[in-house]
């Protein structure tokens, strides 16, 4: 189950409304409390001056009644029975008798020399059917749940106004393409501790883009010095071959296989470097990728002996767009892993209108190495816009490369 981020804002409302909760009971609690002491030290007072009174009369023979609720009892056995059962003859003192619906307030009092007499107060005969406790409760929740809502307004405009800068600033970095590191604005009316924020992520923007900076500098700096020894080594092979033996012009066109696929590295190289700094990206005349075309390139890597070891079966030709060299280092790279990698051949390649697919069987014990060939094909095809997927299973591997369909000219057609 996915749990759903909490706002600001309800952070806030389940705060509030469990402070004021909790203050509500608390305040209860202490108005219970302190009505109830009160009610009873009054009618602990009212009973000690009644007291006080009967005292001082001399002794009566039968119980009299002070007021519709007070009674005065002169001896123990006049009590009623449901008091007698509830308090000793020999207990002296104001007691509180009974449950709670149902109490009594009874004095036993007895002078120095003398018969004790009893004073008893009915309290449910006094209980309205709403006590006071209750009323207060009432005119508090009255007071305390328009003050709840107007908090709750004034919490709910409070989080709207903070949580609209991050909102705004979450809305501009899922609107940024991937590869964007400009620096993000400011919103209007943000607070101070958004804006040291805001600062900390455009810095760290600003240093990685830095730090690409430099390696796409590195790559084509590197890249221009490499042409120099490249053109040297092509120049060197060229007054090789003049007056060669037929042993030396094989060993020969084999160096000027690796000089051309090395030049076509770099030249790769040195395109991606600059159309990933924004300059030089210009769009490439379409190359149809078809099975003469791939049978072609397998041949030159690996000669025409061992043309056998590739398969293509061609669904239909395949159209990108983009230089052919760069392509040639791409796909080269996806048929130098499926042969360092490769069981029994041969190697299978399937062309499809908007897919190249190269699969091959598991040698027992593959060779290591072609690591950086698949990051090459992965940089190539996030730069073209193009999906690399490569699927590694327990007998076999499969390097697929997924590219929108181009329309096919006319005259095609």
């Amino acid at each position: 189950m996915r749990l759903k981020a909490r706002t600001l804002f309800t952070r806030m409302w389940h705060t509030l409304v469990g402070l004021m909760l909790a203050s509500f009971v608390v305040n209860a609690v202490l108005v219970t409390a302190t009505l109830q002491l009160g009610s009873e030290a009054q009618t602990e007072r009212r009973l000690a001056r009644i007291g006080e009174y009967w005292a001082a009369q001399g002794p009566a023979a039968e119980p009299v009644q002070i007021d519709p609720v007070t009674f005065f009892y002169p001896r123990y056995e006049l009590l009623p029975q449901e008091i007698r059962a509830m308090l000793a003859p020999g207990e002296r003192g104001i007691f509180e008798l009974g449950p709670r619906a149902r109490d009594y307030f009874v004095l036993a009092h007895q002078e120095a020399a003398g018969e004790p007499f009893y004073v008893v107060e009915n309290h449910s005969e006094v209980k309205p059917q709403e006590t006071l406790e209750w009323q207060v409760f009432s005119w508090y929740a009255m007071g305390i749940i328009p003050f709840t809502g107007l908090l709750l307004w004034l919490c709910a405009r409070v989080a709207r106004r903070i949580a609209a800068p991050i909102a705004q600033i979450g809305m501009q970095v899922d609107a940024r393409p991937p590869q964007s590191l400009e620096p993000l604005p400011l919103p209007e009316g943000a607070p101070h501790e958004l804006a040291v924020l805001v600062g900390q992520l455009n810095s760290a923007f600003q240093r990685t883009a830095d730090v690409l900076e430099r390696e796409r500098n590195f790559a084509r700096f590197a890249s221009h010095e490499l042409r120099t020894p490249a053109a040297v080594m092509q120049a060197v092979l060229e007054r090789l071959a003049d007056g060669a033996s037929e042993r030396q012009q094989t060993a020969l066109q084999r160096g000027e296989r690796a000089l051309r696929d090395m030049n076509a590295l770099i030249e790769t190289f040195l395109k991606l470097s600059l159309e990933a700094g924004g300059a030089g990206a210009t769009a490439a005349a379409p190359v149809v990728v078809d099975q003469a075309w791939v049978t072609e390139l397998f041949t030159h890597f690996y000669g025409p002996e061992k043309a056998g070891r590739i398969a293509v079966n061609e669904l239909a030709p395949l159209r990108l767009a983009a230089p052919e060299t760069v392509l040639h280092v791409l796909v080269g790279n996806l048929l130098k892993n499926a042969v360092a990698h490769g069981g029994e051949p041969p190697i299978a390649v399937t062309l499809s209108a908007t897919a190249i697919t190269v699969e091959n069987t598991l040698a027992p014990e593959p060779q290591e190495g072609f690591g950086l060939g698949c990051l090459i094909a992965q940089r190539i095809c996030d730069r073209f816009g193009w999906t690399f997927v490569l699927q590694i299973g327990p007998q076999s591997a499969l390097a697929r490369v997924t590219v929108p369909a181009l329309p096919v000219p006319a005259s095609l057609r």
